[in-house]
């Protein structure tokens, strides 16, 4: 059996008693590497009662097989950040698994996804997310604020991050980047978002000109509002 495991948005109190108990009966594993976590390992072992092993991209890309193995031998649970599916890596992973006819279950957590709803904006108003790439090809972000905009419908922008290298995409060089790259010009407004999850949730709504000379935590995530809802528009001045 193979359990996918949602770590959820900060540290190992995100994680729920369902989880915990589930993990007790498992060989434990978890990967860092598709987002950051605030969380410790050793206290998440404490908590289950058992040491969790943290597992290399390679381990699950190249190596997945052997974790494939592991689940046809004993059960196994795999903790994640956020929620277990939002990143096609664990997707790859469910895939591989049931070929395999390894049973699967995913326990869910709270993700950005989610998350973002503390913008005061309604999620099923948001359109097609889209990743500011530290590489600087903007071609598919354009494509997705234009498109959106064009519906009335907002835009999730996900900022780059290389968790190996501790290396994430601050919101001043993503607003710089949509700037130079005339998505946004300085008059545009847009949310920012950081420490969603952690009890002091850095979020604010103002011109894209102001908020690029701000500091923000990291990781953080951009908003483009479409059309908006005379609500969100009340929500969103509480965030000035």
């Amino acid at each position: 059996m193979l359990y996918l495991i949602g770590l959820g948005l900060h540290d190992e109190k995100d994680v729920s008693v369902k989880a915990i108990e589930i993990a007790k009966k498992c060989a434990c594993y978890c990967e860092l590497y598709t987002n950051k976590w605030y969380g410790s390992l050793e206290e998440l072992g404490n908590m289950i009662g058992k040491k969790v092993q943290l597992l290399q991209r390679s381990d699950l890309e190249e190596n997945l097989k052997q974790l494939i193995n592991t689940a046809k031998e004993t059960d196994v649970a795999l903790f994640v950040p956020g929620d277990p599916l939002a990143a096609t890596t664990h997707v790859e992973v469910v895939v591989q698994a049931r070929k395999e006819g390894i049973p699967i279950e995913i326990i869910h957590n709270a993700s950005i996804f989610s998350a973002i709803a503390e913008s005061g904006l309604q999620l099923y108003k948001f359109g097609k997310t889209a990743t500011i790439p530290f590489t600087k090809h903007l071609e598919s972000v354009k494509e997705a604020v234009n498109s959106n905009k064009g519906m009335g419908l907002h835009t999730l922008l996900l900022l780059d991050l290389d968790s190996v290298n501790d290396k994430y995409m601050s919101v001043s060089e993503a607003l710089e980047l949509l700037m130079s790259s005339d998505i946004l010009n300085e008059h545009d407004k847009v949310v920012a978002m950081a420490k969603l999850g952690s009890g002091e949730p850095e979020i604010f709504y103002d011109e894209a000109g102001p908020l690029h000379k701000k500091v923000f935590s990291v990781p953080a995530v951009l908003i483009v509002p479409g059309k908006l809802h005379f609500l969100e528009k009340d929500y969103l001045e509480m965030l000035k």
